[in-house]
């Protein structure tokens, strides 16, 4: 059970340092054409609203006690992990073309949403472990 808490904690923190990320490497400021914020703006925005997702979801690990409510929030986080890897990403939302702060940003924003996905899938992985050493795997009963 230390191995999950672990991985729970490991995923809080990381989720925590992608929600302050562009504060401590701030993006750009620049204005697109018509006056708009350029496109990193809204690729950060998106980025933290899922990271703050992945907050909740690897704060909710701590208190889960079932292992299909663990299992799905462990997946969820894989998944919100991966869409934070892709969001700077031009064929996503993307960032400015001009290589300012936010190149070191959508950098550092990749290692950590590929670090949550991976924490998610050890998280999946030490879930059916557990689940398998106590022998609830494949064991489902239905009431009618």
């Amino acid at each position: 059970m230390s191995g999950y808490k672990t991985l729970s904690w490991s995923a809080i923190l990381l989720s925590a340092v992608l929600l302050v990320l562009p504060r401590v490497i701030p993006v750009c400021t620049g204005v697109g054409q018509g006056g708009n914020p350029m496109q990193c703006h809204f690729a950060y925005q998106a980025e933290f609203l899922i990271a703050l997702l992945a907050l909740i979801f690897s704060s909710a690990l701590l208190v889960l006690q079932t292992t299909e409510a663990r299992t799905l929030s462990s997946f969820l986080l894989l998944l919100l992990g991966i869409t934070i890897a892709i969001l700077p990403q031009p064929w996503v939302i993307g960032i400015c073309a001009h290589g300012g702060a936010c190149v070191k940003t959508a950098f550092f924003s990749t290692i950590i949403g590929s670090l949550l996905g991976f924490t998610g899938a050890l998280l999946i992985w030490v879930t059916r472990r557990q689940q398998i050493a106590e022998g609830q795997a494949g064991k489902t009963t239905v009431n009618i």
